[in-house]
């Protein structure tokens, strides 16, 4: 690239050699190589970002679907992905146009589609369900200022109402049809928004709410551990994968389906948060449905992501949300994220919590040992810690470990997968293209952790390792890698992800418990570790939680 400067004005220019590079490098190249220089190069973020948002506005009006057109699926997908695009870059309120456009254009789909045709519509029409359940929350954090939350202006007030008006018209028009509707989710969202009562919906799965009302007590978990005088298993069910719809999308009924599938099979603990889409609204729904809630074990979060003024009342609102959107009167665990540590305010908002009945226990979320510790001085007290801890991420052996034994903290640890990679399917594997359709966002995050822990091949020879291990005890590589976590005398549960209503894994994760990793296999699992570059991950990028900050 050569440059020239003059007047007060820098230009530059991509030599032929490179554009011939960005004109022929097929698309999902292009994102490998992008997504390595933001890696390497984070200082160009900013540029990044603010080019893709003047490449976006400009293939707005291009790329809403007149109303009379009959579009195809592809279609529809390229304004999906401008409109997915547009969140992705904070345009949070110019998209809901777009998805204003997907929800007309499916209606109309919907209604001219026969019943043999009605699969892969329905398909992208529930991953549009998603997208908008995303965009509500992503309209929800651009309300955060520093004294809490500001009411939407007139105008952003107009593009939710009238995205809301088009589910209400979908709805109404389905009805008629006798279609399902597909936007449920949407719907509810968008009303939360708009500070609406819930729409009352003609609701299919009626018949499966019954079946929740009636269940029987789930069975004792295989495994426990003591939190606040309560018995909680020790995987934890976590529910990220509903902030967005990259992992995969399903309907209400759905998704509480399988809620009740993990609550009986003893799987009775969830996490989630305040971001995590409409994680908290849907989880709600089935534990009001569900008659042993004393058996459930509900962990959220509160998460400090922007400059805020910390007050008893700001603390107290955050909780008056999460109450409502869990339809409960208590949380069983509120776990609280502080992304500046600079500002000590943390320890009044700690306080508050603590001080709030309605709270039953605190927890922390990817603190570092300096300021969990801080906390422990302060007096409050702090039952967990939720960190990422893996074979391939091993941060809290350093100092994590054992502050929270001497506090009696347990860590409920995520990441113990690496997004799924540590299973049996990736044993002898070549290296993924992280951007084909079938790898997940978790699973781009955690292969770059791979390729700073030690590289791909190094990683085959861990599998290979595992595999060894779980033939000797009759399980599988999942499950010999959650092992290794959990015995650790500081970890309390691993938060094992679930993609509700997609897939299913409960009797894997079964298989984890009721037996211990020996002496030899501890010591092979060493002679890989003992090659990697754990040490230096941990000098790199610093204690648990470094890397969100």
């Amino acid at each position: 690239m050569g440059s020239q400067t003059g007047g007060g004005v820098s230009t530059a220019h991509v030599n032929m050699m490179t554009d011939t590079i960005i004109a022929n490098l097929p698309a999902d190249g292009l994102r490998v190589v992008v997504r390595t220089l933001l890696v390497l190069c984070p200082e160009i973020t900013g540029a990044f970002e603010r080019e893709t948002k003047k490449y976006i506005t400009q293939r707005v009006a291009s790329s809403l679907i007149p109303g009379d057109a009959i579009p195809s699926l592809v279609d529809l997908g390229k304004t999906q992905q401008i409109a997915r695009s547009m969140l992705g870059c904070g345009l949070v309120f110019d998209s809901l146009q777009l998805f204003q456009n997907l929800v007309n254009q499916g209606t109309a789909a919907l209604s001219r589609t026969s019943d043999s045709d009605l699969s892969d519509l329905e398909i992208f029409l529930t991953s549009v369900d998603g997208d908008i359940v995303q965009a509500m929350t992503a309209v929800q954090k651009s309300l955060f200022i520093d004294t809490g939350a500001r009411v939407m202006n007139d105008g952003e007030q107009s593009m939710v109402k009238h995205l809301y008006q088009s589910l209400m018209d979908c709805h109404g028009t389905l009805k008629m049809t006798k279609r399902d509707f597909p936007f449920g989710r949407s719907l509810v969202s968008t009303a939360g928004i708009l500070g609406l009562p819930r729409a009352a919906l003609p609701d299919a799965s009626q018949e499966l709410y019954k079946q929740i009302a009636l269940a029987q007590p789930p069975p004792q978990a295989q495994e426990a551990f003591q939190l606040n005088g309560r018995n909680v298993p020790r995987i934890f069910s976590g529910l990220w994968q509903m902030s967005s719809p990259a992992w995969g999308a399903a309907s209400t009924s759905k998704i509480v389906e399988q809620f009740s599938k993990h609550v009986q099979q003893g799987f009775t603990a969830f996490d989630m948060a305040d971001h995590y889409g409409d994680a908290e609204v849907v989880f709600g729904r089935f534990s009001s449905l569900y008659p042993h809630k004393d058996a459930i074990f509900t962990a959220t979060k509160y998460c400090v992501f922007h400059p805020m003024a910390i007050s008893r009342e700001a603390v107290q609102a955050n909780v008056s949300e999460r109450c409502r959107r869990l339809q409960t009167e208590k949380i069983d665990l509120l776990q609280f994220h502080w992304q500046f540590y600079e500002n000590p305010d943390y320890l009044q908002a700690l306080q508050y919590l603590a001080e709030d009945s309605r709270v039953a226990a605190v927890g922390l979320c990817n603190f570092d040992t300096e300021h969990l510790l801080n906390v422990v001085k302060s007096g409050v007290k702090i039952h967990t810690n939720q960190v990422q801890f893996s074979l391939v991420d091993s941060r809290p052996i350093f100092e994590m470990g054992s502050a929270c034994e001497k506090h009696d903290i347990k860590l409920l640890t995520y990441g113990t997968l690496c997004g799924g990679f540590l299973a049996d399917k990736w044993l002898g594997k070549a290296e993924p293209d992280v951007y084909d359709g079938s790898i997940t966002p978790s699973q781009r995050k955690y292969f770059e952790m791979i390729r700073s822990w030690g590289g791909w091949d190094l990683f085959q020879e861990l599998l290979a390792t595992l595999r060894t291990i779980a033939t000797k005890h009759n399980v599988d590589i999942s499950n010999v890698a959650t092992r290794w976590v959990l015995d650790f005398p500081c970890v309390g549960a691993v938060i094992v992800g679930a993609r509700m209503g997609i897939s299913e894994h409960t009797d894997e994760n079964l298989r984890s418990f009721g037996w211990s990793l020996d002496s030899s296999d501890q010591n092979m699992l060493e002679a890989i570790l003992g090659r990697s570059r754990r040490v230096d991950i941990y000098k790199h990028i610093g204690d648990c939680g470094a890397e969100y900050r």
